[in-house]
């Protein structure tokens, strides 16, 4: 019996799932029950920041097993502390709270921007975010997304929550006041069809947070831990928010997540206000301050940027090429390619996963590529030629 025929037996309907059945990684390939060896260009959609089997995330959790997998937030937890200071050393905010996901993240921002106002004694509630954008699926993070097809069904949403088009400037200054709780979009719209952030946008959002004491919330989930060439999304755009989420790659495949806070949020929390059982694992924390101190050391986001220039020029090659490849979208190795609507972009995937190339989609028919932060050249010029074969299969 396959793999595919006992997950449908077993496993509740809510993914589609392609027939492959892989049983291990290493580096930046994946390796099938047939022996059949992928280049894996999907990283667990941005997880696998360091590849699969990376020795020193290895390292970290197998020393933590050695003292215990977990204690509870009821106690002091030293990989977590370890962690948290080296996010603050990186980043320059003055406080985190971890948790298990990017959507329990963005719900620990959204809590926490209102709590900021209400301890102030003022009733903001609205949350402006973005068409197409995607911060989770828990009811508050589903209302904050902007695809509506995703809370069809699900009844009742939490109200405050209004999307505007993603880098209209007009929109934004007209649905922000001195009302607004918070400004709350990604760094780069991932799953949204790869979308980058204006420099018009960038400008607007510092000037409605400096005029109307709004907050900012970064969603950093996909775009952060190095994936745009800088350790954070934001810093490659001159953005200033009060509230990060974290999550994806920071654990190197462990769920992990965090809230980066600003000590002015910080000091209206109390005991009590927040929490989770799990967040903050010692094994998960462990596995992620081996993956920050990779992704810190020198050099290290040189190489991101050095990969993405060279897949930007090889897909730009192909966009040429092909006349149903229409552009190139991306930063960092978030990279996309808009895709004609004649062709279906899952066409695509079907096609670059018979040429042993794992790839995926983003939303406006978009082709998205994710490889690990530490892909060599080799393999980025690989990849490069098995999806120029793809493409023209597809052609044909």
């Amino acid at each position: 019996m396959s793999f595919l025929t006992e997950d449908k037996e077993n496993i509740a309907p809510l993914y589609g799932k392609a027939d492959i059945e892989f049983v291990k990684g290493e580096g930046s390939y994946l390796f099938d029950s047939k022996g059949d060896k992928y280049l894996d260009f999907v990283a667990g959609i941005a997880v696998n920041a360091l590849g699969h089997q990376n020795a020193g995330i290895k390292s970290a959790i197998t020393e933590q097993l050695n003292c215990f997998n977990h204690i509870s937030n009821l106690y002091p937890n030293y990989p977590q502390i370890e962690l948290a200071k080296k996010l603050r050393e990186v980043t320059g905010f003055d406080k985190v709270f971890f948790c298990n996901s990017g959507a329990e993240a963005n719900e620990g921002c959204i809590k926490f921007a209102r709590k900021f106002f209400s301890k102030q004694g003022e009733n903001r509630q609205k949350i402006v975010t973005f068409v197409n954008s995607f911060h989770g699926r828990t009811y508050a993070t589903l209302s904050a997304t902007g695809q509506p097809a995703l809370r069809e069904g699900f009844g009742d949403m939490p109200a405050h929550f209004v999307h505007v088009k993603w880098n209209d400037v007009e929109a934004l200054k007209k649905e922000v006041d001195g009302e607004t709780c918070a400004i709350m979009f990604e760094s780069l719209a991932a799953e949204g069809g790869v979308m980058t952030i204006s420099a018009e946008m960038v400008a607007a959002v510092n000037e409605l947070q400096q005029k109307f004491g709004c907050l900012v919330i970064n969603d950093e989930v996909q775009a952060g831990t190095g994936r745009l060439g800088t350790f954070l999304g934001f810093e490659k755009y001159g953005l200033k928010p009060d509230l990060v989420s974290m999550a994806k790659g920071i654990g190197g495949g462990l769920p992990l997540g965090a809230v980066l806070l600003r000590q002015k949020i910080a000091d209206q929390l109390k005991a009590g206000d927040h929490g989770t059982t799990f967040g903050g694992n010692p094994i998960a924390c462990a596995a992620g301050l081996a993956v920050v101190n990779q992704v810190t050391a020198d050099g290290f986001l040189a190489q991101v940027n050095a990969r993405s220039e060279q897949l930007k020029a090889g897909l730009a090659k192909l966009v040429e090429k092909f006349s149903f490849a229409k552009e190139v979208r991306g930063e960092g190795l978030i990279l996309g390619v808009a895709l004609d609507e004649s062709v279906p972009v899952g066409n695509v995937v079907a096609a670059a996963k018979e040429e042993k190339l794992m790839v995926l989609s983003a939303k406006g028919n978009v082709l998205r590529l994710l490889p690990p932060l530490n892909v060599s050249a080799g393999e980025c010029d690989e990849a490069l030629a098995k999806l120029e074969k793809a493409l023209a299969a597809v052609a044909k």
